[in-house]
C-alpha cells in the first residue's frame, strides 16, 4: 500500500526538529525542540519520542508509511546502529531500538548529514542533479555524497565525513579527538573561538556589541551577524574559514567531478561570504573539474534534514512493500 504520509526527524547538536510530510515533499506540520545533549541518551531519546507524538496527531496511524531519523553521527547503516558521535552522548546506543519500542511504525537511521543531502536531492536545490556533494556547517561539520543519482554512504555507511578529513597536520583539536580537522577551523565551537579573540583587542568593538558589549560571550551567530552587516574583521573571520572550506573542496572536486556542492547547515547557510570565498578557492587550484561545478548554498534550510529523513523512511516503507519511486 502507498501511504500518504511520513515522519521525518533531525536531530542536531543543539536543536532538533520533526515533521509529519507528504510524499511530494509537503510539510503538514513540523515541532522543534532544544537538544538535550548534557542530559544523557534517554533524555535525547525522550524528546525525539514527544516530537514524534506531537506531528504524528494530525494523521491516522495506517497513513504513515514510517519513521526517519537523522542522527550527527556515523550510522553503520547496513545494521542501523550508531557506531560514533562526536557531539552527542549516543555511541554505541541502539537509538533505534529504542525509538521504536515506543511508536508505532517503523524506523530507520541515517547520518543527519545524509539525510539534509536526500532532502536537497528530491525536494531541493540539488533535484534533477546526479552528482552533487553536500557540505553542512553547524556545530559540528558533515557530509553527504551523491554518486549517479544516489547516496554513497561506503560499504557499511561510515562513509562521507568530509568534516573529518585533514585539512592541517599542525591544526587545532577536534572534538572528535583528532587535530586540524575541517571541522577544527568550520564548527561553531571554532568560529566562536576566533570571534572571541577578535573581540578581546580593540578593532573587534562590533562583536563584543553583537555579544552584549562581553567579549567572552560572543558565539558563532554574532559573527555572522556582524560579518552581514559589514564589519571587516567578522567578514575576515568568515573568509578565513571559506578558504579552509575551499581548500578541502579541492580535493573533492579533483577526486569526484561532482556538478554541484551544496553548503547547507545554520552557518552554511546564513552567510554567502563563506560559500563565495570557498568556490573562489576552487576556481583558483581545482583542476578541470573546477569547469563543471557550481558551489550554491542549500534551499531548504532547516527544512533539509527533516524532509530528506521522511523520504528516506518513505523509500524504506516503499522497498519492503514492492513498490518503486
Amino acid at each position: 500500500m502507498r501511504t500518504s504520509y511520513a515522519i521525518g526527524v533531525d536531530v542536531g547538536g543543539t536543536r532538533t526538529a520533526a515533521g509529519l510530510i507528504e510524499r511530494k515533499g509537503r510539510m503538514i506540520k513540523e515541532v522543534h525542540a532544544l537538544t538535550p545533549a548534557q542530559a544523557g541518551p534517554f533524555a535525547i531519546v525522550d524528546s525525539i519520542i514527544e516530537l514524534i507524538e506531537d506531528v504524528a496527531s494530525g494523521a491516522h496511524p495506517g497513513e504513515i508509511a514510517g519513521i526517519g531519523v537523522g542522527l550527527p553521527a556515523q550510522i553503520d547503516f547496513l545494521k542501523q546502529t550508531v557506531e560514533f558521535c562526536t557531539n552527542l552522548p549516543i555511541a554505541g546506543v541502539d537509538m533505534r531500538s529504542l525509538i521504536m519500542s515506543r511508536v508505532r511504525h517503523p524506523v530507520a537511521i541515517d547520518n543527519d548529514s545524509n539525510c539534509a543531502g536526500i532532502g536537497e536531492s528530491r525536494f531541493g536545490v540539488a533535484k534533477n542533479v546526479r552528482d552533487f556533494v553536500m557540505i553542512t556547517l553547524g556545530t559540528g561539520v558533515g557530509g553527504a555524497l551523491f554518486l549517479d543519482g544516489e547516496p554513497y554512504r561506503g560499504s557499511r555507511g561510515l562513509g562521507a565525513e568530509i568534516g573529518h578529513m585533514i585539512i592541517d597536520l599542525g591544526g587545532p583539536p577536534c572534538p572528535c579527538g583528532g587535530r586540524g580537522h575541517i571541522e577544527s577551523f568550520l564548527g561553531r565551537p571554532a568560529i566562536a573561538a576566533r570571534g572571541r579573540e577578535a573581540a578581546a583587542e580593540y578593532k573587534g568593538q562590533a562583536l563584543r556589541d553583537e555579544a552584549g558589549g562581553d567579549a567572552e560571550k560572543v558565539t558563532a551567530e554574532d559573527v555572522i551577524n556582524a560579518a552581514n552587516k559589514g564589519d571587516e574583521i567578522a567578514q575576515q573571520i568568515l573568509l578565513d574559514a571559506g578558504g579552509v572550506l575551499g581548500e578541502a573542496l579541492v580535493g573533492i572536486v579533483n577526486l569526484l567531478n561532482p556538478k554541484l556542492i551544496v553548503i547547507g547547515g545554520g552557518v552554511g547557510e546564513s552567510c554567502a561570504l563563506l560559500s563565495e570565498r570557498a568556490s573562489e578557492v576552487i576556481d583558483e587550484h581545482a583542476l578541470a573539474g573546477r569547469r563543471d561545478v557550481r558551489v550554491v548554498q542549500a534551499e531548504l534550510g532547516n527544512d533539509a534534514g527533516v524532509l530528506g529523513a521522511a523520504a528516506l523512511a518513505f523509500d524504506e516503507h516503499d522497498s519492503r512493500e514492492g513498490l518503486h519511486r
